[in-house]
């Protein structure tokens, strides 16, 4: 009894303590497998309205257009920029389609699988399939459905067992790329419901219509005169702070702003230095007297030069004005240079000359490999007769591919057939006779059926070797560059310093420079990303250390936040201040031009000190005039004016003007209040259509997108 009364006496005590123990336990398991949790949290890309976007998802979706991009231009590696485009391109596109579903859902918007069927097999096939180059005829450049029903009957195999394991995992390549490609069917016909339903809500009324139709109708040539605003300096105007604020309370609207952080930077171009040049013009002396020795130029220009010898003859069309110079006025063997040209120096050796067609147009077809030599003269023997026989190399070659190819290169250089294949190769062609058909086998072994229909007339044609040599920063140079800028911000490491000592050490420092999160680099600065990235994890005062971006070294220093939302008064106080400014400036040029009572245009440009000018046919909607630029105020003073009448002075951006209409026309066309209803509506549809698709600007605008890219990039 005594131990149960002492338990009941610590009754509250015995609770916290198994409370706290609970507790213990329960977080302990939590942050055990919270690692997972905040992992999974660190994963998300983007959060688009409370949806998710994974990064796996986001970079395999990447991946798929990157590698599309590198097929369309035949492998060629990507810049910095280029994939910040991809980037930028995959989210707005993800993040547009998200929006898209949610706002569909909310209207009950769907697409049906009758529908969807019809959009991928049926009478009204998706534009999404129809501008797929894999289902389009060769011949005519068109869609073609029976392309496309060939590839679904394919892909569409159930047993697969039959085939090679490269057939077998074609097939489900494709199957995966072709549900993408419903995924994009889908999606745009949602766009175009979507469209539908917010372009309908936008219609114009009678008023809109002649109102448009006014803008147009009436067109006016007019001379005017012009003084620009600079011509008051700055201190001969008064602001007062209180018209700054009111101003402000007028654009503060208008004057939203991403979080940014302001830096200053200092970018330093690695360029070759002097001593860099001069070895190389050293270096290319030494080669000239060897290239004008040599009898084989061949093997010293491969040896030395950048860019390999190229065995062909070059039309004056294909050179440099210098290089034509040059070998019309030398003997064969002459060389010349170096000559320097955008960090390059060249030389040249004039080789031969002779008279020969520029270019040929060529009919080819690669033709498949064969076991024997036998077999392949058999098959080329029987496809010659075929064209001898009266059919066209165009049309046996569409025969011999299924309607894949007609075989047509076009016009080509030696030059191009050379790099193309090889030099005996693009010999065999220019030695052809018109229109006969032969064999040509590559140096890689390839065998081709060629044709040679037309060639250029017979001009004078040049075979030139050169060495071209490109001077590049040596260690040496790119070393002392480095050092110097690192003891620059050795001895300048406060921010204050960083800024005002760097004109005196040669330096231009860039001062308060919004970066913001996600941008995708300084400037035109390749691989320049990495400044941003620094940039958005320091505080004020920060100094970077020198980071190496493509040509260029970068230090920056952090001067200072920029929150979102509005800017504030302080913030754009200057920016406001110049309008006001203006403003005043355009006021007083026009109350001293009042003043001089003038009456004539010739009078205004005597006391403007300026020439008049002509402009014609401008209307309201002229968006950009002839040496005035955008003016909105000139457009109706023009138009409102009678021919004959002069303007008084009045204010425009720029500038104070005074116009003198000459003549004045009227449309000839009718007002057709339905036609120019339906005009107005296409222009609505058309400025809709580019706001939701591709980025979805029209559906982000009442969005919450909260953009994590900057922790993967």
């Amino acid at each position: 009894m005594a131990t149960l009364e002492k338990i009941r006496n610590k009754a509250g005590l015995l609770v916290t303590v198994i409370g706290v123990a609970l507790f213990a336990f329960i977080i302990g398991d939590f942050l055990k497998s919270g690692s997972t949790f905040f992992r999974q949290s660190k994963q998300k890309i983007a959060i688009v309205d409370g949806e998710a976007i994974g990064i796996q998802e986001y970079q395999a979706k990447i991946e798929e257009r990157t590698n599309n991009v590198k097929s369309r231009n035949n492998g060629m590696n990507l810049t910095e920029a280029m994939q910040n485009q991809i980037r930028q391109t995959v989210l707005d596109e993800m993040v547009g389609s998200i929006l898209l579903n949610k706002e569909s859902e909310k209207v009950g918007f769907a697409v049906g699988k009758e529908e969807l069927a019809d959009l991928i097999m049926g009478n009204n096939i998706s534009p999404v399939i129809q501008q797929i180059a894999d289902f389009q005829n060769p011949q005519t450049g068109r869609f073609d459905k029976n392309y496309l029903l060939q590839v679904l009957q394919t892909i569409e195999m159930d047993d697969l067992s039959a085939l090679s394991p490269e057939a077998q995992q074609q097939i489900l390549s494709a199957k995966t790329w072709w549900l993408s490609v419903e995924k994009g069917v889908l999606q745009n016909k949602l766009e175009s419901k979507f469209l539908t339903l917010v372009s309908s809500a936008i219609v114009a009324n009678s008023l809109d219509a002649k109102a448009a139709y006014d803008e147009e109708a009436v067109s006016v040539d007019f001379n005017y005169v012009s003084q620009t605003l600079t011509t008051i300096p700055d201190p001969d105007v008064e602001v007062a702070d209180a018209e700054i604020a009111k101003l402000y309370a007028k654009r503060k609207n208008n004057l939203k702003q991403d979080a940014a952080k302001v830096i200053d930077y200092i970018a330093v171009n690695i360029v070759p230095s002097e001593e860099d040049y001069a070895e190389v013009a050293k270096r290319m002396d030494n080669l000239k007297d060897e290239l004008a020795k040599a009898s084989d130029v061949a093997d010293i220009i491969n040896e030395n030069s950048e860019v390999s010898f190229l065995d062909a003859y070059n039309s004056t069309a294909q050179l440099s004005p210098e290089v034509i110079s040059f070998v019309e006025s030398s003997p064969i063997g002459s060389v010349d240079g170096p000559v320097l040209a955008d960090n390059v120096y060249n030389l040249y050796k004039l080789i031969d000359t002779k008279q020969g067609p520029d270019s040929i147009k060529v009919s080819i077809l690669n033709l498949p490999a064969f076991d024997s030599e036998a077999r392949l003269t058999a098959f080329t023997d029987s496809v010659i007769n075929v064209v001898k026989s009266g059919k066209t190399f165009s049309e046996t070659a569409l025969d011999l591919t299924n309607g894949g190819s007609d075989g047509s290169l076009g016009w080509a250089t030696e030059a191009y057939l050379t790099q193309a294949v090889d030099a005996k190769f693009k010999d065999a062609l220019f030695d052809a006779k018109l229109n006969e058909v032969f064999v040509v086998k590559s140096s890689m072994g390839t065998n081709f059926l060629v044709q040679i229909t037309e060639k250029t007339k017979n001009i004078s044609k040049y075979k030139i070797g050169t060495i071209q040599i490109e001077v590049t920063p040596s260690q040496t140079t790119y070393n002392k560059m480095y050092n110097d800028l690192n003891q620059y911000i050795s001895k300048n490491n406060t921010l204050e310093t960083f800024k005002t000592a760097a004109s005196d050490a040669g330096y231009a420092c860039q001062t308060d420079v919004p970066v913001y999160e996600n941008q995708a680099g300084i400037s035109a600065i390749e691989d320049s990303r990495k400044v941003i990235k620094w940039a958005n994890s320091n505080k004020r005062g920060k100094l970077s250390e020198i980071f190496e971006c493509q040509d260029y070294f970068i230090v920056a220093a952090v001067e200072g936040s920029l929150k979102g939302g509005f800017r504030s008064l302080k913030e754009v106080s200057d920016l406001l201040k110049r309008e006001l400014i203006n403003e005043k400036k355009g006021e007083k040029i026009v109350a001293n031009l009042k003043a001089k009572n003038i009456s004539s245009l010739d009078g205004y440009a005597a006391a403007m000190n300026v020439e008049p000018q002509e402009v014609k046919f401008v209307t309201f909607a002229t968006q950009r005039i002839t040496g005035i630029g955008v003016e909105p105020i000139v457009n109706a003073k023009a138009v409102v004016a009678e021919a004959g009448q002069i303007t008084e002075p009045f204010a425009g951006k720029n500038a104070v003007y005074v116009l003198a209409v000459t003549d004045k026309q009227k449309s000839e066309q009718t007002f057709d209040v339905e036609s120019q209803k339906q005009q107005i509506n296409l222009q609505n549809y058309y400025r809709l259509s580019s706001t939701l698709q591709g980025s979805g600007q029209l559906l982000k605008e009442n969005a919450k997108v909260e953009d994590n890219r900057s922790r993967f990039y």
